[in-house]
């Protein structure tokens, strides 16, 4: 059997926990196949994307700079991909380059399998970025009637919204700065999700307790470290549900190994390896 590989391309991608996570899947699954970090700078990626074509190549994951640039040097992409703006995992489909967010479809599959309903209901997101558009969509796709996105800066919501509102017309998308999150609310949202970078740094949104009840779910889309600022405020407000990010890592990298070899993926596998980094 040909040995395969695949490449998390990205800038820096050293302290990534992708490869441990792969490697135990693709051990667990029989696999002959590695994956390996390939740090890229923004003038190498289009021959490091243009490399992946050989034909042992399974496929790759893309991270931060490059998920918005990526799409443009690619030869199709998901409905989750186009409408985000952004591909963080690259398939093989016979000589092309397929770009699929399973960001997005990630955090909509944990959503289902953890039993986590957010059909006709309210759900709030915090943030801009790219990972605050992923959470928009698959909230969307999870049946949300409505959903609140706020972030610093205000313009970039404007822009999410702009892109997304038209692919989801089954949610109204609303635009607001990020201290609106701090106001007294009339009603609590089934889920809150910080999507801001604030919990790697050790900070956290500020979210009035009003905004959750029993029924809410936080969550934080940081996986390490494993309880964050915003957590910790959610589980004093009342939040019937807190969760870090690692169920959505596990499931978004399951998802891709699903796509790169056409077979269920080793789950006990990805979780193991998840929990142990971060118990580290």
């Amino acid at each position: 059997m040909t040995h395969r590989w695949a490449w998390l391309i990205g800038q820096p991608v050293a302290h990534s926990l992708s490869p441990a996570l792969h490697n135990a899947a693709f051990a667990a699954a029989g696999l002959d196949a590695q994956y390996s970090v390939r740090e890229t700078s923004a003038e190498e990626l289009p021959a490091v994307i243009d490399a992946l074509r050989a034909p042992d190549c399974l496929g790759a994951n893309v991270t931060a700079p490059h998920k918005r640039t990526a799409v443009d040097l690619l030869d199709d992409l998901s409905d989750a991909a186009r409408a985000i703006g952004a591909a963080n995992t690259i398939v093989k489909r016979g000589a092309d380059l397929l770009g699929d967010n399973t960001d997005a479809r990630g955090l909509e599959r944990w959503m289902r399998v953890g039993g986590v309903d957010v059909r006709g209901r309210t759900a709030l997101v915090l943030g801009g970025g790219g990972a605050a558009r992923a959470s928009v969509w698959a909230l969307a796709q999870s049946g949300a009637s409505c959903i609140e996105v706020l972030n610093r800066t205000e313009t970039h919501v404007h822009e999410l919204i702009e892109v997304l509102q038209p692919r989801v017309p089954g949610a109204v998308l609303r635009a607001g700065p990020l201290h609106d999150a701090a106001a007294p609310h009339d009603d609590a949202y089934a889920v809150v999700v910080n999507a801001t970078s604030l919990g790697h740094h050790g900070g956290a949104p500020v979210v009035h307790p009003s905004c959750y009840s029993r029924e809410s779910v936080a969550l934080e889309l940081v996986y390490n470290p494993p309880l964050t600022g915003f957590m910790r405020a959610a589980q004093e407000a009342g939040a019937g549900r807190v969760e870090n990010g690692l169920g959505m890592l596990v499931q978004q990298a399951a998802l891709a190994f699903e796509c790169w070899t056409s077979q269920p993926a080793p789950l006990d596998a990805y979780e193991r390896v998840g929990r142990e980094a971060v118990r580290r």
